[in-house]
């Protein structure tokens, strides 16, 4: 089931990447959540989360309106099948963010590319500069309570193995009165339209 976004960022392909591992090997993290789907030629798609970990901080504006965490995990697409290192797409990574109540509050989303190494099987690693120096997204709210759906990344998935790692995503809600939840997820879109989506645990800031 497709997402229903309620915003639509443009987002270059891969700027929240560390690493994009291309490959026939399985993912060795520890899976969060995923879910599957199987697409007209018989190839299993599997999107998952892995070594999710968001970490709510102390705003550096101290007002008791705002939130800020920082989020590290880890988006993995997994195919098999007969044409699994055949298979292209789009990963996408991306939020729901609940309030009780916003004030004109806003979300704000930002990273810094880091080098992306792309490694095929376990061969050799390649590494290439920066895609981008930086990169964010803004989402204006509507007076509370409600829940908004936010992309923040996407990347190219490609093959039978595909690993995109997230590290020090920053998030900030402000103005927002009473708690915030977020729940992570991650949806792959193949180049046929076969979707598969996965969502994570809420996170949960006082």
């Amino acid at each position: 089931m497709r997402i229903q976004k309620s915003v639509r960022a443009a987002v270059v392909a891969s700027a929240a990447v560390v690493g994009l591992v291309v490959g026939s090997g399985s993912a060795s993290a520890a899976v969060d959540d995923s879910n599957s789907i199987v697409d007209g030629g018989g190839n299993t798609i599997t999107v998952s989360q892995s070594d999710t970990f968001i970490n709510s901080v102390f705003p550096l504006d101290g007002s008791p309106l705002t939130r800020e965490w920082f989020h590290n995990g880890r988006a993995i697409v997994d195919v098999t099948g007969p044409d699994a290192e055949d298979f292209s797409g789009t990963v996408t990574i991306g939020y729901q963010v609940g309030y009780p109540a916003s004030l004109g509050g806003e979300l704000t989303f930002d990273y810094t590319t880091p080098q992306i190494g792309l490694e095929i099987g376990s061969a050799t690693t390649t590494t290439v500069s920066d895609i981008l120096p930086q990169a964010g997204v803004g989402v204006t709210l509507e007076p509370g309570p409600g829940i908004e759906t936010v992309e923040v990344a996407s990347g190219a998935a490609s093959g039978a193995h595909t690993e995109i790692q997230i590290a020090n995503l920053h998030g900030t809600a402000t103005k927002i009165a009473g708690n915030v939840s977020v729940r992570p997820y991650v949806q792959v879109v193949s180049d046929n339209g076969d979707v598969a989506t996965t969502f994570g645990q809420p996170w949960r800031f006082n």
